[in-house]
């Protein structure tokens, strides 16, 4: 998720290659591949092929793949944005796929203002701080897609990317200035999760996601994220409805209750460090399941919230005779830096490297040439 938006609207060491077997070992390759558009029936495209520029060229799948375009005045242009770099047209399972291929520090340039949003001069260490966390998950995610051809997603499944319409001069400054810099864990690039607003406390990696927390995506407090506008927030149904509500949201995860099988209550469990659930616990009639804390945003989740997920899973329930009353903190995951408080922690004078370290607890930034 981005706290762009947000406003508007996923080893590391040895001992963890278990738990994120898809971070990739140190790769000092210059290109990154990101995938734009997947799975169209056709595709609009401006760039050099051969020796020939194509102008707003449309492309069916009809055509012989893969094609490449490069650029012409320094970019390629995709349905009418702007992108750096090549562009590489595949035929997967009968449907084109469009892949930018290019130098880490230009895909960066196009996703930190996405993912960051707008900023002020007094907050460029925050966006250096987004510089260095997004080249880091692009730089451990490498070959992630090997299959497919490419690296990334453009959208919140990896990083949001843009292209050249997203780029702006103070995040473009952030980009360069820390150029070729990646934080590493045990010798290997971090699995550098980051989200909105973390409402005071980030989480635990197992709050959000199956597995084993890394020792650096461990809770942490952060006394930095107070203004943000998600910090705290609270929602409220009948005592019917929200039992409706869950008995529908419930084949999500899995779980179909049986014809007569009637919800009789729940308990949660929490984890101490982080304050997210743990654990839920419903009970029904005729049985007892056990929901763990990575569904309870899709358990609690709504069509009206972004992606149709809870804001976040700090959250308490508060049952009472004829209405229940969800009160919550925190927009995402919560794993990783809080977006909002590294605004505010650079608004208050902390380098990027301060941020960068209080979140990610015992990695170090490296330099890659």
């Amino acid at each position: 998720m981005t706290r762009a938006g947000f406003l508007n609207a996923a080893l590391i060491a040895a001992v963890c290659l278990n738990c994120m077997p898809y971070v990739s070992k140190d790769r000092r390759g210059k290109l990154v591949k990101v995938a734009i558009e997947c799975g169209v029936d056709q595709v609009n495209i401006s760039g050099v092929n051969g020796n020939k520029y194509y102008n707003n060229h449309r492309i069916t799948q009809a055509g012989n793949f893969p094609m490449h375009f490069g650029p012409r005045d320094g970019k390629v242009t995709v349905n009418g944005h702007d992108y750096r770099g090549n562009l590489e047209v595949r035929k997967i399972d009968g449907t084109l796929w469009v892949i930018n291929v290019l130098d880490f520090e230009s895909y960066l340039k196009g996703v930190v203002p996405c993912e960051i949003g707008g900023i002020s001069e007094r907050q460029l260490e925050a966006a250096k701080a987004q510089a260095v966390a997004a080249r880091t998950y692009a730089r451990a995610h490498i070959g992630q897609y090997a299959e497919l051809g490419f690296d990334l997603y453009a959208t919140v499944q990896d990083q949001v990317y843009k292209g050249i319409p997203c780029e702006r001069i103070l995040t473009n400054k952030a980009v360069e200035s820390t150029a070729g810099e990646v934080l590493f864990y045990r010798n290997q690039p971090i699995e550098a999760k980051y989200h909105s607003t973390c409402g005071g406390r980030t989480a635990d990696f197992s709050d959000a996601w199956s597995g084993t927390s890394p020792t650096y995506l461990r809770s942490v407090i952060c006394r930095y994220c107070t203004e943000s506008p998600h910090y705290e927030w609270q929602k409220t149904m009948t005592r019917d409805n929200f039992f409706g509500h869950i008995r529908n949201r419930l084949n999500r995860i899995n779980i179909i209750l049986e014809r007569g099988e009637l919800i009789h209550s729940f308990r949660i469990t929490r984890n101490k460090r982080s304050h997210r659930i743990k654990e839920l616990i419903l009970k029904t009639n005729k049985s007892e399941y056990k929901i763990p804390n990575y569904r309870i945003r899709t358990l609690f989740g709504e069509p009206g919230d972004p992606g149709g997920l809870l804001k976040s899973n700090y959250v308490y329930v508060n049952m009472k005779s004829d209405e229940v009353v969800i009160r919550g903190r925190g927009f995402g995951h919560g794993v990783g830096m809080c977006q909002f408080g590294a605004l505010e922690m650079a608004n208050k004078g902390k380098n990027y490297r301060h941020i960068l370290y209080h979140y990610y607890r015992g990695t170090r930034i490296r330099k890659l040439r």
